[in-house]
């Protein structure tokens, strides 16, 4: 791949917000099809292309987090003419509860995961602002084998009555690209919009934990 533009920061930019707004979680086994944009797709109609607008899933499940504790890092090493990008989701998962390590002794044992997570930035769109969206644990080179695994989980009750109480939680994955950005719209219906262009992401059977699924 050629450069093939430069970059220009705008205003937007610099008024930017930081860390992840929600956080999604698939297995391995229940990918479909999976397929990117033409240029020009994105929020406030950029002209990147390449994001995924088809990421087909059986379920995705969404892990809620204390605020302010959830993000993604990103860092690439290139090393014999190869680049390698290291990919860690943190969150923490507040209270410690045999609900909550019966959800964590699943991540441990997970064959594989895909993250899919919304970020609080948005394109600035005065009059429908669009966050945006990204794709961990898949890319264009290495596919479903740049999935993310339980890292680590470092879970504590504190000592005093105002200590935290709960798990910090880290997967990691490595892809051969940067993230690339989704283009999501959460349906509040139970059933598939089929909007063509996007991905839909919604949910057959109501409830903040319970399945939800993307075409």
């Amino acid at each position: 791949m050629a450069i093939t533009q430069g970059h220009a920061i705008v205003c937007c930019d610099r008024n930017r917000r930081g860390g992840l707004k929600r956080i999604f979680l698939m297995e391995q086994g229940g990918l479909g099809a999976v397929a990117y944009a033409a240029a020009g797709s994105g929020p406030g109609s950029d002209a990147a292309g390449g994001e995924f607008n088809s990421f087909v899933s059986s379920t995705w499940y969404e892990f809620e987090f204390d605020r302010e504790t959830a993000g993604f890092t990103a860092n690439a090493t290139r090393e014999n003419g190869s680049t390698l990008v290291t990919v860690e989701l943190d969150f923490y998962i507040p209270k410690v509860t045999e609900e909550i390590n019966g959800r964590l002794r699943e991540l441990t044992e997970s064959c594989g995961l895909y993250a899919l997570v919304e970020t609080f930035a948005d394109d600035c769109d005065a009059v429908a602002p669009e966050t945006y969206f990204f794709i961990l644990g898949y890319d264009k080179v290495f596919e479903k084998k740049a999935f993310l695994e339980f890292s680590s989980g470092e879970q504590t009750t504190g000592v005093a009555l105002q200590d935290a109480n709960g798990t910090q939680v880290k997967l990691a994955g490595v892809h051969a690209e940067y993230p690339r950005e989704a283009l999501v719209v959460i349906s509040a219906a139970n059933v598939d919009p089929a909007n063509a262009g996007q991905i839909d992401l919604f949910q057959a059977v109501t409830g903040v934990t319970n399945a939800w699924s993307s075409n």
